[in-house]
């Protein structure tokens, strides 16, 4: 009788000692992705800070002045007048879509002479 609770403790201490090690392996690998993961994380919030230091300079009022005098002649570049400048409700509305009909029939209704298709013969 003490011979098999001998074994079933040994058993037991074995089960116990295998999923022991399954859990630290697993947890280990957990522990690399996550770090992996964070090396990852900080490479690409360094390149955001490097792209945003890039576009602060290419964007630089006098960097552009520079390049529109010169270029300007060869980009037919002219000057911005004051009544080229409007707010959003001076802009003409939208033109008006019916909800239910189709891109086909909405096509159509903007240009219906000019509408073929290749598989049916005009009229």
């Amino acid at each position: 009788m003490i011979r098999i609770v001998n074994i079933v403790l040994v058993v037991l201490m074995l089960g116990a000692a295998t999923w022991t090690y399954a859990v630290k392996h697993r947890a280990e690998r957990n522990v690399a992705e996550i770090n992996e993961l964070e090396r990852r994380i900080k490479l690409e919030k360094e390149s955001i800070d490097l792209l945003q230091a890039d576009w602060a300079y290419l964007s630089q009022p006098s960097r552009l002045k520079t390049l529109a005098e010169q270029y300007g002649e060869q980009l037919q570049l002219q000057l911005t007048e004051p009544q080229q400048i409007v707010h959003p409700n001076e802009l003409p509305a939208a033109p008006e879509i019916p909800q239910n009909d189709g891109i086909a029939d909405i096509i159509a209704s903007q240009m219906p002479d000019q509408l073929t298709t290749g598989s049916v013969e005009g009229n």
